[in-house]
């Protein structure tokens, strides 16, 4: 059973996310498929409309925010988790909170930052953490995981990894705690990434399945996209590669997470991760793109992240002018979307109530901590195992909070000491203290 926790009311204003959501995206004339491009002041006038959406979004996002925020643990109640797995650190001054999330392997870590996310289906109380459904992911293997945070955002519950072959013992469990029977499950990709005996495992748990599965990464992905309601809003990143990824990923996640949950929006379209092939457009993502531009008045909303997708975007669609989040490393990209997406660009405040921290070098547990991160509205930052690169320290040494031991900021650290040492996250605990 899950221990109840008790709630803590954030007394700090809520985030102003509606002021940074999409704040960087471009209106695209020029699409795929030989569309003309739109004149400069049509380009100015869907832009103004953009940033007016923006606007009106925003008091709903900023309650559904505080609302979701108040009920989220006391860090001195906090449950340790499946055996221990959750343990917490305080900075020096107690200003800052360290939460690390760390399970024996990549698929008990995901479903340990499930725990630290997601009430028992069947515990009283409110219902803004309740889980509407899982989404289950191989986890040996990136590609069909990667497009999946915005989807769980969507469907209301975790992101969990599991083996290509059987249903662990552990994500059994874990479903079975935060999804009522009858609930559903979705599983990423084709029986190569997660068998017909998973699946089987799972309808004999007494839930519904839906296997989202393309032809490859890249049609996955458009799957995924199509399952959620039609939105021309796009994060595109390479799918040949990770990193850029999985910072982008979580961001499309927070996004349609406030944007589909949140009450009184009007306009509630999500944002889907598209994957490039290094510097080439897939001809199926660019044809889903301009067939959803068609449906959206023959306009898209674009981001990049990372120079290969930077480049295929441009290459594709030549009149465009995107907001692109470009480092020199994988560490500084993940740094340029925290820093441009969750960060006030008149005072430089971070927009949230605190940052998470992975390895870079690796994608499970980052991946697994999207479902944490979007509830709480924080940007993922990443680090090497045992040294702490220097755009994620500049960043929080930068963008420390206002806070105090009754209003500490949070620091998210996804595994164990094996992927993020005890020497980095202290690092970065002090960094951001």
């Amino acid at each position: 059973m899950h221990v109840t926790l008790k709630r803590r009311v954030h007394t700090r204003s809520a985030r102003s996310f509606g002021a940074v959501v999409l704040a960087a995206a471009t209106v695209l004339g020029g699409l795929a498929g030989g569309t003309a491009a739109a004149d400069q002041a049509d380009q100015t006038d869907r832009a103004e409309l953009s940033k007016a959406q923006r606007v009106d979004a925003a008091p709903g996002i900023h309650a559904h925010a505080t609302r979701v925020n108040a009920q989220k643990p006391d860090q001195r109640t906090m449950a340790a988790g499946p055996e221990g797995c959750i343990t917490t650190k305080s900075s020096a001054e107690g200003d800052v909170l360290r939460f690390r999330y760390a399970g024996q392997n990549r698929y008990t870590t995901a479903v340990c930052t499930s725990y630290g996310t997601w009430w028992d289906h069947d515990e009283p109380g409110e219902e803004l953490l309740k889980a509407d459904a899982v989404v289950l992911a191989r986890g040996d293997n990136f590609p069909d995981a990667l497009a999946g945070g915005p989807l769980a955002a969507y469907v209301n519950g975790p992101l969990l990894l599991n083996s290509p072959d059987r249903l662990l013992p552990e994500v059994k469990a874990e479903i079975q705690r935060v999804l009522a029977p009858g609930g559903k499950v979705f599983l990423l990709g084709g029986t190569g990434s997660l068998s017909a005996g998973v699946r089987s495992a799972i309808t004999a748990m007494g839930y519904q399945t839906e296997r989202i599965a393309g032809a490859n990464r890249f049609e996955t992905a458009i799957r995924i996209a199509e399952r959620m309601p039609t939105t021309n809003l796009f994060f595109v990143t390479t799918g040949m590669n990770f990193p850029d990824a999985l910072a982008a990923g979580e961001y499309a996640a927070q996004y349609t997470y406030y944007a589909t949950h949140a009450p009184d929006l009007t306009d509630r379209r999500p944002i889907a991760l598209l994957f490039t092939n290094d510097g080439r457009m897939p001809a199926t993502t660019a044809q889903f793109a301009d067939a959803r531009a068609s449906e959206h008045d023959r306009s898209l909303l674009m981001m990049t992240a990372g120079g290969a997708a930077d480049r295929a975007v441009r290459a594709t669609f030549p009149p465009a002018v995107i907001e692109s989040f470009v480092g020199a490393n994988r560490f500084e990209t993940a740094a340029v979307i925290a820093r441009r997406l969750y960060t006030d660009p008149s005072s430089g405040e971070l927009l949230a109530w605190g940052a998470g921290l992975a390895n870079g070098m690796n994608f499970p547990d980052a991946l697994g901590g999207t479902g944490l991160l979007m509830t709480y509205g924080d940007p993922l930052l990443l680090t090497r195992a045992t040294t702490l690169d220097a755009p994620t320290r500049q960043f929080l040494q930068n963008h420390q909070r206002p806070s105090s031991p009754d209003d500490p900021a949070f620091l998210h650290v996804f595994g164990g000491t094996a992927v993020v040492s005890a020497g980095v996250a202290d690092a970065a605990l002090n960094a951001f203290d």
